[in-house]
């Protein structure tokens, strides 16, 4: 049997990261044409930006494994302990 750590994960809807990709469909869904109609065009790329943007520092900042639980509750899980990877030969 692997080797496994016992690492805690916080709640799918406490988890910042969902959220971000959360806005980001959002984001998406108003990419379409009947509802680009209704808001200004010009605004469409910079909430994409930032949308990305934000999601890059979260997933920088983000080590904790996420499961579907009560928000503001912490689980147990156990994970299998990783190799490092093998080193890469290039000539």
């Amino acid at each position: 049997m692997a080797e496994t750590r016992t690492y805690y994960a916080v709640s799918l809807f406490s988890s910042r990261t969902f959220w971000i990709a959360v806005l980001t469909v959002a984001a998406g869904l108003v990419a379409e044409p009947e509802i680009v109609a209704l808001i200004p065009v010009g605004a469409l790329p910079r909430i994409l930006i930032g949308v990305g943007l934000v999601n890059m520092v979260l997933r920088r900042l983000t080590t904790r494994p996420v499961v579907v639980s009560v928000p503001g509750t912490v689980t147990p899980v156990q994970v299998p302990k990783l190799d490092p990877p093998a080193p890469v030969v290039t000539d």
